[in-house]
């Protein structure tokens, strides 16, 4: 088990770590980065665990590091299984802004997820820097988008959470990752002119009903990774990012101010 994991995180889990085939059927989530890197020679090291003892000398120029977890309420005990966050683990690390941000929320599902998302990212974090996970301080950017402060060179990571599930990426390049559960989507039309754009549009309603939700959660997690790697959030209108987000997902028109469009690589679960 890893070092990052008690011998009794079993007990009174927050999170459970996903694999590519547990995912699959479940999860929607994209990682977007910006770098030089030819698409072919980025590497995924997906974790069991977001504390994993030695990242600083593994993780390379085109690796990113990625922590994908199903999280559950309080009162969900289950078996007890390798890859799990537990409560106080999470707790433990997180600041004093931290705490009080996640208590603000009504539902437990979110304040859990919210949690073992900030937490899963100080984890990370602190095994690429070789620092304690309570002890990393963080800034935003211009636009909000929070940037660790520590002298290693080039570090950048992105957390997403949502009802149920969580992600976190860390790259030496801007990285950008987002993940919602698989679910219907009831107000699909009005959404999809605010998300797509026109020609990802007639994609979508050409697509079998039974599939658009699932098209669309690709298309919007795509646009938001890309949206997070850039640090420039909702200034940006997500119609305005034209993907292909086919079996090998690609940028294929941006705004100026996100750069040329050679420079973006998309990751995404085979469609």
């Amino acid at each position: 088990m890893d070092m990052a994991l008690s011998d009794d995180a079993g007990k009174d889990k927050l999170a459970i770590s996903l694999t590519t085939a547990n995912a699959r059927d479940t999860v929607a989530w994209s990682i977007a980065t910006k770098c030089n890197i030819p698409q072919e020679e980025l590497g995924v090291r997906w974790l069991t665990s977001p504390g994993i003892p030695g990242l600083t000398e593994q993780l390379r120029p085109k690796d990113i590091a990625f922590w994908l977890a199903a999280v559950h309420p309080s009162h969900d005990q289950g078996t007890e299984r390798p890859g799990t966050l537990s409560f106080e683990q999470a707790a433990a690390v997180l600041d004093g802004e931290e705490a009080s941000r996640m208590v603000r929320f009504v539902h437990i599902e979110d304040r859990n997820s919210y949690l073992a998302a900030h937490a899963g990212a100080r984890l990370l974090l602190g095994s690429i820097v070789g620092h304690a996970a309570d002890t990393l301080r963080f800034r935003p950017s211009e636009h909000g988008k929070p940037m660790l402060v520590t002298d290693s060179p080039n570090i950048d990571f992105s957390l997403s959470h949502a009802r149920g599930v969580v992600a976190v990426a860390a790259a030496r390049s801007p990285v950008g990752v987002d993940v919602e559960p698989l679910r219907e989507i009831p107000d699909l039309d009005s959404v999809s002119e605010i998300v797509l754009a026109r020609e990802e549009r007639e994609i979508l309603w050409s697509t079998p009903a039974a599939l658009r939700s699932r098209l669309f959660l690709r298309y919007w997690t795509l646009k938001e990774a890309i949206l997070k790697a850039a640090a420039l959030g909702f200034i940006i209108p997500p119609h305005s990012v034209i993907i292909d987000a086919g079996p090998s997902p690609a940028v294929l028109s941006l705004p100026a101010a996100l750069g040329p469009v050679s420079q973006w690589r998309l990751i995404a679960p085979a469609a």
